[in-house]
């Protein structure tokens, strides 16, 4: 929202103008309180997040210069959480935006989060502080800091709460200036906890929630930062590498405070893409957190690109097919939330050491070498961190478990030997993971891929009619595979390809366009609309108790095509084994099951 001030206010690209900030855009505030109006209208919420990408300029904005430098530091981190003149100007944005947006007493508003992935000990702890808080910025730290200490011995310790109480304070300014404009009833967040840590917890105190953020796969940017043609992936895989970000994000829970996930994804090209969106939901149902966002939906004016781009769903048919089935399995109760949730102490000292390790957003790896922690307890509980306990003892059930990890519902098992996620729900089931040429079974479900399988699934089905699957009389059934873009100007057209990226191990990439071909890359974003996905050709055998099964391969936009012939759709004692993306199908991600 506060990125890329423009000149011209018709260009609508942020919400402020280039003048002297806070100066807003009268064009993006109308055209923003229209699109609010339209989520509304649909009974969608929105979370409002303060400073992004916003980088003060010394010459329009009153602020100071550093010597030697033209710019301040991205996006003006960590300068913008303690310099005062910073904070006030953002103070009364805040109070701008909020009642240009006329957002007082307005539902449509579910949240507001402060300052995105930043916080002073996090920069601390990233030893990076030195190098971004320099001149007349580094005078200003060290005198708020001889106040802090009055007298005090300068210790690792006192630094860190040092650090500490200048983010809270920020925190609670910006708080304030909310409250101002919104009243009480708004939650709101200030930063991630893996920007910062454990010691969020004590700079959070005031605040009414935690948030975090996860990536599985986030793209690297070995030389310029965000050069769209020069970056490269890992093509891994949460159910391949044991859901450590899943674990990690559940020990991050504060014992009795509301928690969301406000950034996820798992972005293109990743090949085990299809698996973020259900097996998340049915983590995050489990384990009972109050919000997960997807993050995004388009971050420019295309809303129907029909191409995979970057970060965006649109576009996405990787992701599309299932994302609606898991929004329902997160919000609908569809997964049942764990029957027991385990209170980890975190007393005070504890999180000071976890500061002065810098394990930063690591919590799970602090945990661990601090008391022998077991963060696959996560797969069978609830988890939640109790910094106001006074103990540091380890309850007996988080110091080992048994694989295959069972949760205690029985509805969610991870394999780690298989890698294999499992969920077995009374009205869903899913298959996510490397089930190779092995059956996996999940509940009412069994799915066995075909011979020429690359080994990896996502396969989800869902009750469309409220009722257990063997009662069911309409299912949905997803088995989306990955995709990848038409290769530009290719003739005949064939696939833009992953390709190693040059000179590093383990790296891969897509190959170059034709128009940059000095480039190590293609372009993560935009190209032609034509995909391929791959054929996840398999059979999946069903419990059911109907007499006849009818299924339906779904074009793009959900329509019916010509159902599958019989030979594809086979009775078996007590269900019937279906042949998907076989030869002779229309093919399809997913396909409308009809039981009589």
């Amino acid at each position: 929202m506060d990125t890329s001030p423009d000149k011209d206010p018709a260009n609508a690209r942020s919400i402020l103008t280039d003048g002297p900030y806070p100066s807003l855009n009268p064009v993006s505030v109308s055209r923003l309180r229209s699109f609010l109006d339209a989520l509304k209208a649909e009974g969608i919420y929105a979370n409002l997040n303060l400073h992004v990408g916003y980088e003060f300029r010394p010459a329009v904005d009153g602020v100071p210069a550093i010597p030697g430098s033209a710019r301040l530091p991205t996006q003006s981190k960590p300068l913008h959480l303690f310099h005062p003149a910073m904070i006030e100007k953002q103070c009364d944005f805040t109070r701008k935006v909020l009642e240009a947006l006329k957002l007082k007493d307005d539902t449509v508003l579910a949240m507001v989060e402060i300052s995105n992935e930043t916080s002073l000990i996090d920069a601390w702890q990233k030893n990076s502080l030195d190098k971004l808080v320099t001149g007349p910025y580094r005078d200003e730290l060290e005198r708020q800091k001889s106040l802090f200490l009055a007298g005090r011995p300068d210790t690792p310790d006192e630094t860190v709460r040092f650090l500490v109480e200048r983010d809270r304070d920020y925190l609670n300014r910006m708080m304030a200036a909310v409250r101002e404009k919104v009243g009480r009833l708004v939650p709101v967040a200030g930063t991630q906890i893996g920007f910062g840590g454990l010691m969020n917890f004590d700079s959070h105190r005031d605040l009414d929630y935690q948030d975090n953020h996860f990536y599985i796969d986030h793209y690297n940017f070995p030389n310029q930062r965000w050069d769209g043609r020069d970056w490269r992936i890992r093509d891994t895989s949460s159910s391949g590498t044991g859901f450590d970000r899943y674990l990690n994000l559940a020990a991050a829970r504060e014992q009795g405070r509301p928690y969301t996930v406000s950034e996820f994804n798992q972005p293109f090209p990743n090949r085990q893409a299809a698996e973020i969106d259900p097996t998340l939901a049915a983590f995050a149902a489990f384990q009972d957190w109050d919000s997960i966002m997807h993050f995004a939906y388009e971050h420019g004016r295309e809303w129907d690109r029909g191409a995979p781009s970057g970060f965006n769903i649109n576009g996405d048919w990787t992701k599309i097919p299932n994302i609606g089935q898991s929004a329902w399995l997160y919000r609908s109760g569809a997964v049942q939330a764990a029957r027991r949730r385990l209170a980890m102490p975190l007393p005070d000292e504890q999180r000071l050491a976890s500061a002065r390790g810098k394990f930063n957003g690591a919590v799970t790896k602090f945990l661990q070498n601090a008391i022998g922690f077991d963060a696959n307890v996560a797969f069978v509980h609830a988890l939640a961190m109790d910094p106001k306990t006074k103990s540091f003892t380890l309850p007996a059930e988080a110091k080992r478990v048994a694989a295959p990890f069972r949760s205690d519902t029985g509805e969610i098992v991870y394999d780690p030997e298989r890698k294999i996620f499992t969920l077995a729900a009374p009205q869903a089931a899913g298959v996510y993971g490397f089930a190779g040429k092995q059956k996996a079974g999940a509940g009412p479900l069994e799915v066995e891929l075909s011979a020429a399988s690359r080994g990896f699934l996502a396969l989800t089905l869902t009750a469309l009619d409220g009722k257990a699957i063997p009662a069911s009389g309409r299912l949905l059934l997803t088995v989306p595979g990955y995709t990848l873009r038409t290769y530009p100007g290719s003739e005949p057209e064939r696939t833009q390809r992953l390709i190693p990226y040059p000179g590093a191990s383990g790296w891969v990439t897509l190959e170059p366009d034709p128009t940059h071909p000095g480039k190590p890359s293609g372009a993560f974003g935009g190209g032609p609309s034509k995909v391929w996905m791959e054929r996840v050709e398999c059979h999946v055998t069903l419990r059911t108790q109907g007499k006849s099964v009818t299924v339906y391969p779904l074009d793009g936009a959900g329509t019916r095509m010509k159902a599958l012939p019989a030979r594809d759709v086979a009775k078996t004692s007590g269900g019937v084994r279906i042949h998907l993306q076989a030869d002779g199908q229309d093919f399809a991600p997913w396909y409308e099951i009809v039981v009589k």
